[in-house]
C-alpha cells in the first residue's frame, strides 16, 4: 500500500486546519481508497519524508520556506510533491494593498532572494501546484518565483457541501460575529481596538432591533470572546455559544442568522457555506486572498481601519441587502474551483 504525507497545521483543535484536512481525506478515500494518508499530527516527524511514497503541502498560509524546503528534499530523493490549495500570509498592510491594485511591491522583507529560488524550484518540480488565491499568485509573480505551472485553484474548504436553504427566520434577525486572538500579529497590531470596535457595532444593530450570536473556532479565542460578550453587556440579546463544533455542526448553527462577521478566515468560508452572507474582519494578507478568490473584495474591511465600526455597520447592511447575489456568486465560484481542487485525485497522481 503506497503511503502519502499530508501536511497541514493539524492536531491543535482549529476548525479552518481540520476542515482542510477532512475534505482532503474525504477525497482521498473516494478517488485512491487504497492509498494510506498519514497527516502531520503534533506526533509526525513530517520533516522527515522517508517514510512516504508522495507528499502533499495541504491548505492553509504554508507557502513557506521551511515547508517548500522540506518539500524540496522529498522531490531530490524522487518523490512525488503536490502544493493543493495552501497560499501566502504575513505581507504587510501597504504591500498587500499594493499587490490588491496590480503593482509590485518589494517583498524583500518577507522572502528573500535564496527563499525565491527555493519557491520557484519546488513550484516547478511539483507533480501538482494549486494555490489558494491571486493574491497568493500576485506574491509569487512579485518574487519571480511563479513558474507557468502554478494556478489559483480556491481554497481547499470550497469543497465542503453547502448547507440545504435554510427558510428565512420568522424570529428576529440574528448577526454572527466570530472573535478571538492572533496575539496581535493583526494589520494595526491592535486587537483591542478592534474588539471595542466590534462593541459599538454590536451596540448598534442591536439598538436597530437584531440580537447577536457569538462563536469561536479555535479554543484559544475562547477567553477574547468572553471578553467580548462582557463588553457589550446586553445578555438578554447577546448569546455567547462557548462551544468548540467541527465545521458541520458550525454550519447547521449558523444557517439560521442573517450575516456574519468574522475574524478568523474559515469562520467566512463556513459561514458562506451555510448559505449566510460573511463580512470578513481583514486581519493580515491570507484573508484579501480568500476574498479575492472569489471576488468578495467588497466584503472584506481592513482591522486597521480608523472607522473600521462604521465600516462594519454598512458593509453587513450591503450583505444583507445582496444575500442573494452573494450566495450565487459563492456557488458560482465553488463550481470554478471544484474541479482544480479535484483534478489531482482524478488523475491519480499518487495512486
Amino acid at each position: 500500500m503506497k503511503k502519502v504525507l499530508y501536511i497541514g497545521w493539524l492536531g491543535f483543535q482549529n476548525i479552518g486546519d481540520e476542515l482542510l484536512w477532512n475534505v482532503f481525506a474525504a477525497s482521498a478515500r473516494q478517488y485512491a481508497p487504497g492509498v494510506q494518508i498519514v497527516p502531520s499530527t503534533p506526533k509526525v516527524n513530517w520533516k522527515d519524508t522517508s517514510p512516504y511514497d508522495a507528499i502533499v503541502l495541504g491548505g492553509g498560509s504554508l507557502l513557506l520556506p521551511g515547508y517548500m524546503a522540506v518539500l524540496r528534499q522529498a522531490h531530490e530523493a524522487g518523490k512525488p510533491i503536490w502544493i493543493w490549495g495552501t497560499g501566502i500570509d504575513w505581507i504587510s498592510p501597504m504591500e498587500t494593498d499594493a499587490l490588491r491594485a496590480g503593482a509590485k511591491p518589494a517583498l524583500n522583507h518577507h522572502f528573500s532572494a535564496k527563499d525565491a529560488e527555493l519557491f520557484r524550484t519546488v513550484l516547478a518540480s511539483a507533480a501538482f501546484a494549486g494555490i489558494r488565491g491571486p493574491l497568493s499568485k500576485a506574491a509569487l509573480d512579485t518574487l519571480d518565483a511563479c513558474p507557468p505551472n502554478v494556478r489559483v485553484i480556491g481554497d481547499p474548504g470550497l469543497l465542503l457541501s453547502p448547507a440545504m436553504p435554510a427558510e428565512q427566520p420568522k424570529t428576529e434577525k440574528t448577526i454572527g460575529i466570530n472573535w478571538g486572538t492572533t496575539y496581535n500579529r493583526l494589520f494595526g497590531q491592535n486587537e483591542a481596538l478592534v474588539e471595542d470596535a466590534l462593541v459599538r457595532a454590536a451596540k448598534t444593530w442591536i439598538d436597530a432591533g437584531y440580537r447577536i450570536y457569538l462563536y469561536i473556532v479555535w479554543p484559544s479565542d475562547r477567553s477574547a470572546c468572553e471578553r467580548l460578550y462582557k463588553k457589550i453587556n446586553c445578555p438578554e440579546r447577546v448569546t455567547f455559544d462557548r462551544t468548540l463544533y467541527n465545521e458541520q455542526q458550525l454550519i447547521e448553527r449558523l444557517r439560521p442568522l442573517t450575516a456574519t462577521v468574522n475574524f478568523k478566515l474559515h469562520a467566512n468560508l463556513l459561514s458562506l457555506a451555510a448559505r449566510v452572507p460573511a463580512v470578513m474582519l481583514g486581519y493580515r494578507f491570507k484573508v484579501f486572498d480568500f476574498a479575492a478568490s472569489l471576488g468578495f473584495e467588497q466584503y472584506v474591511i481592513s482591522t486597521a481601519s480608523p472607522q473600521l465600526d462604521t465600516e462594519l455597520v454598512k458593509t453587513v447592511a450591503l450583505a444583507e441587502e445582496q444575500r442573494s447575489r452573494i450566495i450565487e456568486q459563492y456557488e458560482a465560484a465553488r463550481r470554478q474551483y471544484t474541479p482544480l481542487l479535484l483534478e489531482p485525485f482524478q488523475h491519480g497522481l499518487f495512486v
